[in-house]
């Protein structure tokens, strides 16, 4: 199993509701479900188990681990791939891969080592730092990526006379238990909905957030391709005359019905979306992404273009259309979601379009933009080698970090269906009522973009919104972070709901 073949299963580029960092639905971003690891010596008989990692309630991963009390070893299965952990106690020492695709790394003192889904190797930290009570800075070493980023590291005792060990990186923290013998028996990553569990406990029970008192909630689902596309239908509880509906569509990213991503996106977005459309009449269906909620997964993540998420939303378009208690249906696509939109309606009649945060250049151009506000020239020269290689089809050749996991072989399919589309062209060559919605403290799209759309035919209606950024909420200055992007209890930004009400069609387009 090469390493490069293991990052591009265990990663992904994308986050959720945004503009395009990242995008493959059956890796979910499983890179930044982070594992450390580390030395010390252990007296102890030879032990060995089963975790299990789920996304809510799928499971995503499976962990199987041996400790001989000289060498950790890990097989971790995730998206169809496997990797092998050996971590040395004396000398000290990370061996990734088997047989002759392995690579040794020697490990410095005070250094921990950090891979995908190796949650037993939290016991090894709390060997290292038994007396880590509060915050202790460490160096962080990722195999995979041949890396090292600074971390915070705490180990604490728990009730039961085991510990309790903690990671932060930036802003994503992993806690997990370990047991009195050293085993790892649960985990979790809340920013990204992630948790472990021992095998013998099964998944997790997630609970099901009911509609809001007043809006009629209906299961949605439909097939394409053999995968099935699940979401929710939410309408006013007294309709009775046919209604208006939107079909909406998230953006980039392992993005759910909510508009919110296992890479820590967690907005509620399209929730709140819905709830305001249906207390002003009118229905909604939103979904899950393939491979993402419960949508399904049976499907090769490595394969997937921008085509397959076009066919997707249109199925669903058609399912709701082919409902007779609806009379007029917008089509609303947010980020990325809008350039699904615009190509369904380019080749599917639909009675309005709505355009939320929606890129008004070629998608290839914006990702270049995001990228330059990250790196210098000479890596951004880097970046146009490797962006001019995938658009022609080509092989880029030799990716160096931190690009390898952006430009992963896993996800070069998808980038090179994106590249070169073009909302704009799009737009101009279709007659459809078209209402562009911008929020003027985005950094992911800009009043530019918006401006752009709105230049594409004389007839596109641009609304731009004051200190409302990406996920449409209240944020009044336009940098990064945000705090809205994980704090679903914010609410819309003012205007927004005002804005969709008014791009949304009443009656049939003839």
């Amino acid at each position: 199993m090469h390493l490069r073949r293991w990052i591009a299963g265990a990663s992904l580029l994308s986050c959720g509701c945004g503009a395009r960092q990242s995008s493959r639905p059956a890796s979910d971003e499983l890179a930044r479900a982070f594992i450390a690891q580390d030395g010390g010596t252990v007296a102890h008989p030879t032990r060995s188990g089963t975790l299990v990692t789920f996304a809510g309630a799928r499971e995503i991963a499976r962990l199987a681990w041996r400790d001989d009390g000289e060498t950790l070893t890990s097989e971790v299965e995730a998206g169809g791939h496997a990797l092998t952990v050996a971590t040395h106690r004396s000398p000290r020492r990370v061996v990734v891969g088997a047989g002759t695709d392995a690579a040794a790394h020697d490990l410095p003192a005070g250094t921990v080592v950090l891979e995908n889904l190796d949650w037993q190797a939290y016991a090894l930290v709390a060997e290292q730092f038994p007396d880590a009570t509060s915050p202790t800075a460490v160096q962080v070493y990722v195999p995979s990526r041949g890396a090292t980023v600074g971390a915070l590291v705490t180990v604490r005792p728990s009730a039961d006379g085991g510990r309790v060990v903690a990671v932060t990186l930036g802003s994503l923290q992993v806690t997990v238990d370990v047991s009195a013998e050293g085993d790892v028996t649960h985990a979790t990553v809340p920013a990204q909905h992630l948790e472990a569990r021992l095998a013998s406990a099964g998944p997790p029970v997630i609970e099901h957030r009911a509609a809001p008192a007043g809006i009629a909630e209906e299961p949605f689902e439909g097939t394409r391709g053999g995968v099935a596309i699940r979401g929710s239908l939410w309408r006013p509880a007294d309709a009775t005359a046919p209604m208006p509906v939107v079909v909406l569509i998230a953006g980039s990213g392992p993005t759910d019905r909510d508009c919110n991503s296992a890479l820590g996106l967690r907005t509620d977005a399209f929730r709140m979306l819905a709830e305001g459309l249906a207390r002003h009449g009118v229905a909604s269906v939103r979904f899950d992404k393939r491979g993402v909620g419960e949508s399904g997964t049976n499907f090769d993540g490595t394969a997937v273009t921008l085509g397959d998420f076009v066919d997707d939303a249109a199925a669903v378009l058609a399912q709701v259309q082919a409902d007779r208690r609806f009379n007029a249906v917008t089509l609303a696509g947010h980020s990325e979601g809008g350039l699904i939109a615009l190509e369904i309606a380019a080749r599917t009649h639909v009675d309005a379009l709505l355009l939320l945060a929606t890129a008004g250049r070629p998608l290839g151009v914006v990702l270049r933009e995001q990228l330059a506000r990250q790196f210098d020239a000479a890596r951004m020269a880097d970046v146009d080698r490797i962006l001019a290689a995938i658009g022609a089809g080509a092989d880029p050749g030799v990716v160096a970090a931190p690009l390898d996991a952006l430009f992963a072989p896993a996800v070069r399919p998808f980038l090179r269906s994106i590249i070169e589309a073009d909302p704009v062209r799009l737009l101009r060559g279709q007659s459809t009522p078209t209402t562009v919605i911008q929020g003027e403290t985005d950094m992911q799209v800009t009043v530019t973009d918006a401006r752009a759309l709105g230049a594409a035919r004389r007839d596109v209606h641009v609304t731009l919104l004051p200190e409302t950024n990406h996920p449409l909420k209240h944020e009044r200055v336009a940098a990064l972070p945000q705090a809205s992007y994980a704090d679903p209890s914010m609410p819309l930004a003012p205007g927004v709901l005002d804005a969709v009400l008014g791009g949304v069609a009443r009656a049939p387009r003839r």
